[in-house]
């Protein structure tokens, strides 16, 4: 198999009567799935959706992205997820520089979907995933396997969206790797609760499960008494997520503890995990959670499968096989051994470039420089340290603080506002505007004020309000100086 495409059909056939997804009370084996996905991909196809076309998927975790994402793929569509998180700027912005020709959305999104889409001046068809009307047979699309299959998205140091083009064969070789590496077979259970839309969930559970020919039990939103439940009852065994969610598990005060004894490995990826909430998480439910590391650039990096894992719950692990990991000083050369150093990566699942951007900095000599600071052991164990750049982290998902604070500043009574990351409990960071007002205003109201513009996990959980913003001789703002309060 070299495609996406032709990945589900070997998978289907082989495992045809196999539960691929349990989603509520919809249960779809391999040979349903595969059918739902042949309806929708020929509807795909009668609505225009040809070879290289961009095909937004706008849903929650479930079925139907499952569905929506095979079907894109299966006609050769270049697949663009998006947070269904993301309100009017957010969706137009993304489906303005995608030139996506389609919008895979569901009714409960279709307000918003339909508002957006008429502001475009270009035509975008809008398909409801829940439309099962039939369509005519189509012939065969030939897919090179070393073409664009989705696209993704990371912010750059100017705060321009930096594309990024991930072919068919890196993500097979991905696949391939995270399976093998994690010992993942058709007989685990996954829990879907990172988001479809981020490489974290995308990639290393709703692919990764569909890969292996696994079950899947995708839930639309993270809520620790649902997903307790979930792994109780369905007896699940795989769950990938970010350190907020296993957080939350440990510290939540079940009046009837769960039982999580069935699942095998627990990952957590997309930020750090704090090493004592995953002694507490241990404590609780019998499992340590182990760190993997990756990027939307290169996808999964390293993990951390270590049999001392009492002794190393900090480190990330060791690169997957394949992958190389240098640690490069400030002039670009190799570290001493235990020194700090920004980790770059070369890997057959990484690119090699931007699409379509003419500052590709982020790269050199065949390795992707990350942007993290880390150190390695002298039994080839890597730990982060921290950014080297000021973009925030919450919850897995980077953050432009520049895209908040032009929200912040279209409120009448905003002179100035500055958008910082402050370290939380749970490993990754929250998000404080620091405000110079022109006029009277609140917290409430400026947070008030950028609901319905950005997707809620990027507004603001602190505004503080200062006279004035501290800044150099020459004008530029001192954002480390902002993270505590005067």
């Amino acid at each position: 198999m070299k495609t996406l495409g032709e990945m589900l059909t070997v998978v289907v056939r082989e495992n045809p009567d196999r539960i691929a997804i349990v989603d509520g009370d919809q249960v779809l084996t391999y040979s349903a799935l595969g059918s739902r996905v042949a309806t929708l991909s020929r509807r795909l196809y009668q609505l225009g959706i040809r070879k290289g076309d961009r095909v937004a998927l706008f849903l929650p975790n479930g079925a139907d992205f499952v569905v929506g994402y095979f079907a894109a793929t299966t006609v050769g569509a270049i697949i663009v997820p998006l947070n269904h998180g993301y309100q009017t700027t957010e969706l137009r912005h993304f489906l303005e520089i995608t030139t996506a020709s389609m919008l895979v959305t569901c009714h409960s999104f279709e307000a918003l979907a339909r508002e957006v889409v008429s502001s475009i001046e270009r035509r975008v068809e809008i398909v409801m995933v829940e439309d099962h009307s039939d369509a005519p047979a189509f012939p065969e699309v030939v897919v090179d396997p070393n073409r664009p299959a989705m696209y993704q998205f990371s912010s750059g140091s100017t705060g321009m969206p930096k594309r990024i083009a991930r072919t068919h064969a890196q993500l097979l070789l991905e696949l391939d790797s995270l399976i093998s590496t994690l010992g993942i077979n058709p007989e685990d259970r996954f829990l879907g609760v990172a988001p479809f839309s981020h490489v974290n969930g995308l990639m290393r559970t709703m692919l990764s499960s569909m890969r292996a020919g696994a079950s899947l039990y995708p839930l639309p939103e993270y809520e620790r008494r649902a997903v307790a439940s979930a792994i109780e009852t369905h007896r699940l065994t795989v769950f990938i997520g970010i350190p907020f969610m296993f957080i939350m598990l440990a510290k939540s005060n079940f009046r009837t503890p769960p039982d999580l004894s069935s699942l095998r490995i627990c990952i957590s990826a997309s930020a750090a995990m704090p090493a004592k909430y995953n002694r507490e998480f241990h404590q609780s439910f019998g499992c340590y959670v182990r760190q993997l590391y990756g990027s939307t650039e290169t996808g999964s990096i390293s993990v951390n499968l270590d049999e001392d894992i009492e002794g190393s719950l900090e480190s990330i692990g060791r690169p997957l096989a394949g992958v190389e990991v240098e640690l490069l000083d400030d002039e670009g050369k190799t570290a001493a051994p235990g020194a700090l150093a920004e980790l770059a990566i070369r890997s057959p699942f990484a690119i090699t470039a931007y699409d379509g951007l003419p500052d590709q900095s982020s790269f050199r000599d065949g390795y992707f420089l990350s942007g993290d600071l880390g150190t390695r052991d002298s039994s080839g164990r890597l730990y982060l340290a921290g950014r080297k750049k000021f973009f925030i982290n919450r919850g897995g998902y980077k953050i432009d603080p520049r895209e908040v604070e032009e929200v912040l500043e279209q409120h009448p009574a905003v002179e100035e506002a500055i958008v910082v990351g402050l370290p939380s409990p749970y490993g990754d960071e929250k998000v404080k505007a620091v405000v110079v007002p022109r006029g009277s205003c609140t917290e409430e109201e400026l947070v008030t004020f950028c609901g319905g513009k950005i997707a809620d996990f990027k507004i603001p959980s602190l505004v503080e309000f200062r006279d004035t913003l501290p800044k150099t001789p020459t004008g530029k703002i001192l954002r480390r100086m902002l993270i505590e309060p005067r």
